[in-house]
């Protein structure tokens, strides 16, 4: 598909035959590429959080059976 870009974030599209949907599908397959790009990037992070959070609490529990090892 031959497209010329200018500033804007929509490329303009020199083939003729392109209809305004087929313009709508594709902002929405990229809107879609984002949600799930930033759904990854939250996936990350909550994996991220719960490692710390393991590694937080098995910290406690090594200082905790120290303690009580006689």
């Amino acid at each position: 598909m031959n497209t010329v870009t200018n500033n804007s974030a929509i490329p303009t599209y020199l083939n003729e035959g392109l209809t305004p949907m087929s313009l709508n599908e594709e902002l929405v397959r990229i809107r879609i590429q984002e949600a799930q790009r930033f759904a990854e990037e939250q996936r990350m992070a909550n994996r991220l959080a719960s490692a710390q959070r393991w590694r937080r609490l098995a910290r406690w529990a090594g200082r905790r059976a120290a303690r009580f090892d006689l």
